[in-house]
């Protein structure tokens, strides 16, 4: 009756953590979605309008490790009710700023509540399940982001056509509000969690940078899908639109490859728990790598058949490397997360300055090569993965004794 009861326990826990991570990052496309109506309402470059984009993964990047380490300190659901609350007011306020440096606020309040969300949210996750699971409820948990980052831009869109942004932060409002009554409800403290207080000699800044050494392997393989990842969606619509393409071609390629992306991960997941983490890392991450330099150098639906797959490939991993990190600091899982999660991907975004440059300077063929390349540059963060997962294994049989 217990195991029936936890186990209850566990599926309305990571169902009710999906549903926040959906309504969550339906914000996440706000920003670029409302990027043209800020630069002809306000008059502002192409440079400036990218600060804006800067802006978000600097707070990402620096926020948080810091989140996730306060997070560990407390089983309150406090940080998974207050992100989506900042997220929906941040982004439903970004068309409606009168100014660039309400611009500015307004975006950082969205990002902050964006940061705020994923760390708690995501080492809750590990809390819930088994370390036998974990990699397949990462992988629902991540499928809720990731649908809900690939109908962000057709949400928002559609609400200010048909409301204007004046009722935009009402509308945003009643979904946050409602999930808001579902963890007050039925999620009170999370599961399985107890505050964790770190020793003396690793507090603060010092855990932080000794949280990302720790996960130093997971950490790289995550940048660089991350990287990739983000280099696709930066240049893919360029290298539409330079081809001739309409926003509705671009539109259309980008919705097809975040539904693949959707759908990997929980393969991935479920197979990695049942196998080899690293050995699936090493095949997806391989794949991906031998898919998307072809698709840089072919045209056509054979060019947008090949991106689909590789982006899919590569982000099979991430339920992989979120699980494995949690398995290396057990008892500061909303850390672990925020490192390789968060903290990766903010690092991904600051990396495609220099392959614009790239583009600018060899032309967007090279930069999609380049792109697609990155994967096989993880392989060798791999071998330090499989050798801690040996180990591991090794050692279950003298724990058992």
């Amino acid at each position: 009756m217990e195991a029936e009861n936890s186990k209850t326990n566990t599926h309305k826990g990571l169902a009710i953590l999906t549903i926040g991570h959906f309504i969550n990052d339906v914000h996440a496309a706000f920003l670029p979605t409302f990027t043209p109506i800020l630069m002809m309402n306000l008059g502002l470059s192409i440079t400036q309008a990218s600060m804006l984009t800067f802006l978000s993964g600097i707070i990402n990047s620096f926020m948080q490790p810091l989140l996730g380490y306060a997070s560990d300190q407390t089983s309150r659901p406090l940080m998974i009710l207050i992100g989506p609350i900042l997220a929906a007011l941040g982004a439903s306020l970004i068309p409606s700023s009168p100014s660039y440096a309400l611009a500015f606020f307004f975006v950082g309040l969205w990002a902050i509540g964006s940061a705020t969300f994923h760390p708690q949210g995501q080492g809750s996750v590990g809390h819930l399940t088994t370390s036998q699971n974990l990699s397949f409820a990462f992988s629902i948990f991540s499928v809720g982001g990731i649908l809900a980052s690939a109908l962000s831009p057709l949400y928002g869109a559609y609400l200010y056509q048909r409301l204007g942004e004046a009722f935009l932060p009402i509308v945003t409002s009643i979904p946050v509000l409602l999930y808001a009554m579902l963890v007050f409800k039925f999620l009170p403290t999370i599961p399985g969690k107890h505050a964790y207080k770190s020793s003396v000699e690793t507090k603060g800044l010092k855990f932080i940078l000794h949280s990302m050494k720790t996960t130093f392997a997971p950490l790289s393989v995550a940048v660089i899908r991350d990287t990739s990842i983000q280099g696709i969606q930066f240049f893919m619509p360029i290298a539409i639109a330079a081809k001739g393409g309409t926003i509705g071609d671009v539109g259309k390629v980008l919705f097809i490859i975040m539904i693949a992306r959707s759908i990997s991960p929980l393969l991935g997941g479920y197979i990695a728990d049942r196998t080899s983490k690293a050995k699936i890392i090493f095949l997806c991450m391989a794949m991906g790598g031998a898919l998307l330099i072809p698709a840089a150098l072919t045209k056509g639906v054979l060019s947008v058949l090949l991106f689909t797959l590789g982006a899919a490939c590569i982000e099979a991993t991430t339920p992989i490397t979120g699980a494995i990190s949690q398995e290396w600091m057990p008892h500061s899982r909303a850390m672990a997360s925020s490192i390789v999660m968060g903290f990766a991907w903010g690092l991904g975004s600051l990396l495609i300055p220099p392959l614009g440059i790239i583009g600018d300077h060899l032309g967007l063929t090279c930069a999609l090569v380049v792109v697609g390349a990155l994967p096989l540059a993880s392989l060798c963060f791999v071998s330090i993965i499989r050798k801690k997962e040996k180990a591991a294994i090794l050692k279950e049989p003298q724990d058992e004794n």
